[in-house]
């Protein structure tokens, strides 16, 4: 798909390739938010399709029987931060920076979550940060402060925060349990947690 003309302006115009936009029912209960997506998602033109859509469906959402339940009635949606696949950049397939802030602030013109919506499920770093700079910046220096280490995607998982009436639950991105199998138990506990099991 081509991206859109509002699309102009945004540092990924012509850099990134494709524009996925999210697949969310009108009456979606459950909004699960990634980072970006890949060559698959290009091509089908919806979020989470590739490998870390099958580790979403096949080793999570299946071992959470409501959110399977969910699925089936399509009260799941599914969206990214960024909306076109971006490109490698010193190693990482996710701008950095200013870059960064420029393309997910164009990028939440696309962005519109029903009134259904009750929870918000914010897989990795990125979709975290984007939705809870200011808190987690704070977080962090505070670790800093007492010697501790940033916590990252990791020491979050599973913390729920309420706000503008939706609650978000934090994840591990489908595509690091992919990298990483050991964690799905991980990744099944936080989306457990968004379902109130």
């Amino acid at each position: 798909m081509n991206k859109p003309k509002s699309c102009m302006g945004c540092p990924l115009y012509e850099s990134g390739r494709g524009f996925v936009p999210d697949d969310i029912p009108q009456d979606a209960e459950y909004i699960v938010r990634g980072e970006a997506p890949a060559r698959v998602e290009c091509e089908r033109e919806k979020p989470f399709q590739g490998p870390a859509g099958f580790v979403l469906r096949s080793w999570i959402l299946r071992a959470v029987p409501q959110l399977q339940i969910a699925l089936e009635k399509e009260k799941i949606g599914f969206s990214n931060n960024l909306k076109c696949w971006p490109p490698e950049t010193n190693g990482r397939v996710y701008p950095q920076g200013k870059e960064k802030e420029e393309a997910e602030r164009h990028c939440e013109q696309y962005t519109e979550w029903p009134d259904s919506t009750h929870t918000v499920i914010l897989c990795g770093e990125h979709p975290q940060r984007q939705q809870f700079g200011k808190e987690l910046a704070a977080e962090d220096a505070v670790d800093k402060r007492l010697g501790h280490s940033a916590k990252g995607v990791m020491g979050r998982v599973g913390r729920v925060i309420e706000k503008d009436g939706k609650q978000f639950v934090f994840a591990p991105h489908p595509a690091f349990i992919l990298r990483q199998p050991a964690l799905v138990a991980h990744g099944q506990a936080a989306f457990r947690i968004a379902a109130g099991e």
